[in-house]
Formats: C-alpha cells, sequence, structure tokens
C-alpha cells in the first residue's frame, strides 16, 4: 500500500507540474489545435487508444477534428497530422524544427538509442544517416540487382515445393537480402543461426515503442513487475539477452573474413574499414557499426517482408486483380522467362498493385513519431516544444478526397485517366517525411516489386478449402506495433502453369549449380 501511495503522488506530482509550465508558456492569444474533450490534469488518458488500435482511432477523430489534432497524456503532448498538406507543411519545410525523435524510453533500454529510426538529432544521427544514404542511394541500387534476383528464385521454388509455410519463406527472402547486402552473409537456410535470431526479434520490435510508465518519469524504472503498468520489467528481462547478439554477432563474422581476406562486400566490411582509417577499431566503434547495420536489418526486413506478406493476402482476396496482372506479365515479358527489373515500365498494372498494396492497409500506419524541437504556431495554432508528432499514413491513406472508394482494394485508380482515376500515392506517404524519410526506400521498393512480379509469373494464389471442398473466406488480421504485420492466413498457392513451374525449377537448378545464393 505504501509503495502505491508513493507511486500515486510521484505520478500527480509530475503531471502538475508539468501542466503547469506548458500552461504558463502558451501566449494567451494563441489555442492549441483541436481535439477530443480533455479530463483536468490526466488530458485524454482515459481515452486514448491502445496500441494496435490507435490508427483507426485517430482516423475517426481526424474526420471531426481536422487534420492536425492535439493530444495530452501524462508526460506527453501530441500532435496528430492527417493530411498531406499539414505533414509537408511542418516536417518537411520546417524539417529543422520537426525532425527531432522523441524518447523510446523502452527501446532505450533495449539498448537500442543508436537505432538511426530511434536516433534525436545530432552529430551522431547526422554520421549515421550519412553512411546508409550514401549506400542504398537510388544509384547504387542496381548493385544489389543480382542478389535481390536470386534471393526471389529460392522463394518462387520454396512457393511451389512447399506453399503452406508462406510467412517464413517470405521473412526468408527479406532476411537473405539484407543480410547478404549489410552483412555479406549468405543464408542458406532457415536453420541459420542469424535466421533464427531474426525470428526472436518481431516481437520484439513491435513492443519497443508501446506506452509506458517510463515515459511519464525514469523515477518508475524502480517499479516492481506486479506493479500496475510496470509490465516493462519481466520484458526487458527477457528481451535484453536476445537483443545483443543479433548486433553482435553478424559483426563479429565480418571482421574475422576481413583478417583472413574472405570479405565479400558489404556494409559493414565498409563501416569497419572507414573506422579502422581512423585508429584501431574501439568498443565504441563497433558498436556504433553495429547500430547502423542493425538499423538496417530490424527495419528494413520487417517492412519488406509485411508488404509481400499482404500482397499474398490481397490476391486470396482479389482474383480478379491477380487475373489482370498476370495477363499484363504474359503479353509483355511472354512465358520462356521471369521479370526482371528491365520490365518494370512496361508493367505498369503490377506497379498500380504494389502501390494499392501499400495504400490500402499501410505497414507503418502511424509512421515513427518526430518531435518538436521548439515552440511553434501553425495556422494560428500554439504548438509546445517537446511535442511529439505523429504523421497518420493510414488517414492519408484513406483520405476520401484523394482516393475514391478509400476502403476498396482497387489498384486501377492510380492508372492514368481515361483507364483509370489518375490518383497519385506520394512516396513520403509510405517512406516518411523530411529529413526522417526512410534512407533504404529504394531497396526496399525494388525488392517488394520483384517479389510481386515474379510471383505473379510464377504461381497463382487462391482461398484455400476445408475438408469438405468449401472455400475458406481468409479474416485478415493485423499485429500492430511500430509496424502493422499481416498474420498467418489459409491459402492455396499452385503453380501459374506447368511452363511457369519448370522455368522456376530451371533457374533454381542453374542458380545451385553457380553456388552462390542460398539454397
Amino acid at each position: 500500500m505504501s509503495l502505491w501511495i508513493v507511486a500515486s503522488v510521484v505520478i500527480a506530482l509530475v503531471l502538475w507540474v508539468k501542466t503547469t509550465m506548458d500552461i504558463a508558456k502558451k501566449p494567451l492569444w494563441l489555442a492549441y489545435p483541436p481535439g477530443p474533450p480533455a479530463d483536468p490534469v490526466i488530458g485524454h488518458l482515459r481515452i486514448m487508444p491502445s496500441t494496435d488500435t490507435a490508427h483507426h482511432v485517430f482516423y475517426d477523430w481526424s474526420r471531426r477534428y481536422g487534420d492536425v489534432m492535439y493530444l495530452e497524456v501524462p508526460g506527453k503532448s501530441i500532435l496528430v497530422l492527417s493530411s498531406e498538406k499539414a505533414a509537408s507543411d511542418l516536417l518537411d519545410k520546417r524539417g529543422a524544427l520537426y525532425s527531432d525523435r522523441p524518447r523510446f524510453a523502452i527501446a532505450e533500454r533495449l539498448g537500442w538509442r543508436r537505432l538511426l529510426g530511434f536516433l534525436p538529432l545530432g552529430p551522431e544521427y547526422r554520421d549515421a544517416r550519412k553512411a546508409l544514404q550514401q549506400y542504398f542511394d537510388k544509384n547504387n541500387i542496381a548493385n544489389y540487382r543480382s542478389i535481390q534476383e536470386k534471393a526471389s528464385i529460392t522463394l518462387l521454388h520454396g512457393l511451389l515445393r512447399d506453399p503452406q509455410d508462406l510467412d517464413q519463406m517470405l521473412h526468408m527472402y527479406t532476411s537473405t537480402i539484407l543480410m547478404d547486402i549489410t552483412y555479406g552473409h549468405h543464408m542458406r537456410s532457415r536453420e541459420d543461426p542469424i535466421f533464427k535470431m531474426l525470428e526472436r526479434l518481431s516481437p520484439i520490435f513491435s513492443a519497443c515503442i508501446r506506452p509506458s510508465l517510463l515515459d511519464i518519469s525514469p523515477l518508475f524504472e524502480w517499479l516492481p513487475s506486479w506493479f500496475p503498468g510496470a509490465w516493462y520489467q519481466d520484458f526487458l528481462k527477457v528481451a535484453t539477452p536476445v537483443l545483443r547478439p543479433i548486433e553482435e554477432y553478424p559483426v563479429s563474422l565480418v571482421q574475422k573474413e576481413i583478417a583472413c581476406g574472405t570479405a565479400r562486400p558489404s556494409f559493414v566490411a565498409e563501416q569497419l574499414q572507414a573506422f579502422s582509417q581512423q585508429g584501431e577499431l574501439s568498443s565504441e566503434d563497433l558498436h556504433e557499426v553495429g547500430g547502423r547495420a542493425f538499423a538496417v536489418t530490424a527495419a528494413g526486413t520487417e517492412t519488406t517482408w509485411h508488404t509481400i506478406t499482404l500482397f499474398f493476402a490481397c490476391m486470396v482476396l482479389h482474383p480478379a486483380v491477380q487475373r489482370r496482372a498476370q495477363e499484363e506479365i504474359v503479353r509483355v515479358v511472354g512465358e520462356e522467362r521471369l521479370p526482371d527489373f528491365a520490365d518494370r515500365d512496361a508493367l505498369p498494372y503490377v506497379e498500380c498493385v504494389l502501390k494499392e498494396v501499400m495504400r490500402w492497409k499501410p505497414i507503418g500506419p502511424l509512421g515513427v513519431p518526430h518531435k518538436l524541437r521548439e515552440d511553434d504556431t501553425y495556422r494560428g495554432m500554439w504548438i509546445p516544444k517537446g511535442t511529439t508528432v505523429v504523421a497518420s499514413t493510414t488517414a492519408m491513406c484513406l483520405n476520401d478526397q484523394k482516393f475514391h472508394e478509400p476502403e476498396l482494394f482497387k489498384p486501377e485508380r492510380f492508372l492514368p485517366k481515361p483507364e483509370g482515376a489518375g490518383e497519385v500515392l506520394p512516396a513520403n506517404v509510405i517512406f516518411g517525411w523530411g529529413r526522417r524519410i526512410c534512407p533504404g526506400r529504394y531497396l526496399a521498393d525494388s525488392a517488394v516489386w520483384l517479389a510481386i512480379a515474379r510471383s505473379l509469373a510464377a504461381v497463382t494464389v487462391t482461398k484455400a478449402k476445408d475438408e469438405n471442398g468449401r472455400e475458406i473466406e481468409p479474416e485478415l488480421k493485423f499485429a500492430v506495433g511500430l509496424t502493422s504485420r499481416p498474420l498467418p492466413f489459409p491459402c492455396d498457392i499452385r503453380p501459374r502453369s506447368e511452363k511457369a513451374s519448370a522455368l522456376v525449377k530451371k533457374a533454381y537448378d542453374l542458380m545451385r549449380v553457380d553456388d552462390v545464393t542460398p539454397a
């Protein structure tokens, strides 16, 4: 009981001080942006949605309160931007003010402070971002195409051989590409120790932005795990020992390969050589390189994997879309080879399918929050320093002023008029805004496109059937955290034709003879 009293007093004191300070500095003639009615002191805490429903709730609220909405919870003020106009005005045009990151208390305690997506503005962030931008620049992506193409052959072969294991195969596809480019490491099977580590990462990654008492004050770090709201105590004990090997082990492999003269070209090899030119590598240098590399594998694997998984779900639910895309591929590419990157511009409907998959159920429904560095005003409204700024991807993708019938899956919306609606999906809506736009967006885009185009060419996805031969209507569900992950769903995957099956087998056999990719 005494612990409850002490914790309650501390919480009340922190909230009172923050509320008093915020009120004192706000100019009297300016109002906060609109939002739902709030309670005294605790603000919107009672009605604040959970992590897995926030994107839907914020979208609903934005239709009532507008595209710039203000919320307050204990320890935090939140600005929700629900239009491209507002996001561009603040996150792009005022990037110097709006490109910081809020504290992610759980991520910090997991040792993820150095991940690029979580780093606050400063020299460390600028150096890390510059390194990633240079390596994953649009002009460099062509250097990684052979890696992507070979990984896609392995994926297609797996789909034809063991179609029930879709989720793991898609995870393996994205992991293979990123591990090869980032560490020069070939993952030859799902028994690879690094892939086993990555499999344990997803649930941890989702929980790292979950709200906790630590967001209010670090004083609550001493609370016991049984205390209401102190769920993070047990979580951190379990998660911390899982993450350190994922960051350190692959880097140590590259170090050994460099020493032996067998290292393949990779982001980590390049970074280790760059740091070694400044003197002997320190543990701090290795930690820096590991953090940069882990930022690529953690964020890139999750988002790309989930996007391709969603594509397969969309094809199950929309067979007419699948048929139209397959017909375009046969018409343009033929049936004697698989689509490759040179075909992309000649496959406009396939491009529309990719865009609609990204728009319909965005994998980053609320993006990664920004933080305002100084007090600001917008449209005559007051926004206090330190406000967490959320760009609602969901609201922008469901904007009925930009997209007709936005709840429906309609790839033809992106075709030019009169064949389609001529609608546009700006890259920022999917990949982020301003100085925080995803540096790996070109690699992710090409990996997703290749998986979609080649899967359409090689296989047909339909609804699964029960023991009585009746079709099973899949119910699409998501696990939502930092990303929105489609949960496994029943489906039937078969070769599109005998010719397509033979084509994949031939490509796979040739690849194995070369012995340069996972088998």
